[in-house]
C-alpha cells in the first residue's frame, strides 16, 4: 500500500540522511492521503498503527483512538544543520504520540504516561528446532546471513562472503537475500530470496549474522541462537541495537 523511500548505503554507511528525511516528509504527505480514502471508505473505531504516522494523523483529526506500536521514541539520522531539521520533525512527531491513547514499546521498561513496555515482540513457531532442521535441511553446522528486504545490507554479505572460504570447520551458509537483491552465489552456499518464516530459520540455525535490526536480533535471542548484529554505519537505531548486544560497524573492518 506504501512505497517507503529506501536508504541509499554505500560500503556499510549511510549517505545523504538529510536527504532521506526529505523524503520521507513526502512520503508521510502522500500516506495521509491513502490513510485518509481509508478511513472515510472504511469508518473505524480504533486504527493501530505499527509505525505509521499518517494513519494517526488522520484519525486524530476525527477523533478515533489511536494505538501506536513503535521501538522508537524519536530520530537521530542528521548532523549539523540539518539535526535542526530533524529536530522539528521530532517536535512534530511527539505531538502525535501524546495524543496517541497508547503506546506500545516492546521493550522490557517502566509504563509512563500513555507509553506501556510490553517486552519483546517474537513470533511463535510450533516446531522444535529438531524439526526445523529437518524441514530446512540443515544437516551441518548452519550460519544463516539475513540482511532485511533490502540491498543496505549488501556490503554484510560481501564481508561474510569473503571471510566464508576461511573457515576451516564443516559449515553451511545459508544467505537470506530479500526480494530487493539479485545475486548468484557459489554452489555450496545456499540463497533464499523471500521467506514468510524468518524467525524459524533464526531458530534453526547455529549462528544468525544479521544487520541490527529489533526484530531479527529478539528473535535470536529469544530462540536462543548466538548471533553476530552489524549496524549500518550512521543508522542510530541500528547502531543503539548493536551497541546493546557489543557490536559495532567497525568490527567487521
Amino acid at each position: 500500500m506504501y512505497t517507503p523511500s529506501q536508504f541509499n548505503v554505500q560500503n556499510g554507511s549511510l549517505q545523504s540522511p538529510l536527504k532521506w528525511l526529505w523524503k520521507y516528509y513526502n512520503y508521510y504527505k502522500d500516506c495521509k492521503l491513502v490513510s485518509s480514502n481509508i478511513i472515510e471508505d472504511e469508518k473505524p473505531e480504533l486504527v493501530i498503527s505499527d509505525e505509521d504516522f499518517a494513519s494517526l494523523t488522520i484519525a486524530q483529526e476525527q477523533k478515533i483512538p489511536t494505538v501506536l506500536i513503535t521501538d522508537i521514541l524519536e530520530t537521530r539520522f542528521a548532523r549539523g544543520i540539518g539535526s535542526l531539521i530533524e529536530k522539528r520533525m521530532n517536535y512534530s512527531m511527539k505531538k502525535i504520540m501524546k495524543k496517541c491513547d497508547v503506546i506500545i514499546l516492546p521493550e522490557n521498561g517502566q509504563d509512563k504516561e500513555n507509553i506501556r513496555y510490553v517486552g519483546p515482540i517474537v513470533r511463535a513457531t510450533r516446531y522444535t528446532r529438531e524439526d526445523l532442521r529437518e524441514k530446512f535441511s540443515f544437516n551441518k553446522k548452519t550460519i544463516v546471513v539475513s540482511i532485511g528486504g533490502t540491498d543496505a545490507g549488501k556490503f554484510l554479505i560481501q564481508k561474510v562472503l569473503a571471510a566464508f572460504p576461511k573457515l576451516k570447520d564443516d559449515v553451511k551458509l545459508v544467505i537470506v537475500t530479500g526480494p530487493s537483491l539479485k545475486s548468484e552465489f557459489a554452489k555450496n552456499i545456499r540463497n533464499f530470496v523471500f521467506v514468510e518464516n524468518l524467525h524459524e530459520i533464526i531458530y534453526a540455525a547455529d549462528l544468525v549474522i544479521s544487520l541490527a535490526g529489533k526484530s531479527t536480533i529478539d528473535e535470536s535471542k529469544a530462540y536462543g541462537t548466538p548471533g553476530i548484529f552489524i549496524p549500518i554505519k550512521g543508522h542510530f537505531e541500528q547502531e543503539d541495537n548493536a551497541k546493546q548486544e557489543g557490536f559495532s560497524f567497525e568490527d567487521i573492518n
